[in-house]
């Protein structure tokens, strides 16, 4: 139990600041890629110390955290328009 709520803070935490990251449309593919590989990393690590059975909360709450972050920017952009401040 308590190596799944590890996996699952370590998930949120990731996926929130996954959600930081705003990257010029011509760099989206290198971001993607790379961002994509440290999570996979992140799900191997999270594997290698918490067992299999805690990859799947990792990634399902990685998923959540940064599925909420991107939809909370994205009614600041609507709301207040895009700041050049970052």
């Amino acid at each position: 139990m308590l190596v799944s709520l590890g996996a699952i803070g370590f998930g949120l935490v990731w996926g929130w600041l996954l959600g930081l990251y705003d990257v010029k449309p011509e760099r989206l593919p290198t971001a993607i890629s790379s961002l994509s590989g440290a999570s996979v990393l992140g799900a191997g690590v999270t594997a290698w110390f918490g067992g299999m059975s805690a990859a799947a909360p990792f990634s399902v709450a990685t998923l959540v955290a940064l599925w909420i972050h991107t939809q909370w920017r994205s009614e600041l952009r609507k709301r207040y328009g895009n700041s050049t401040k970052t």
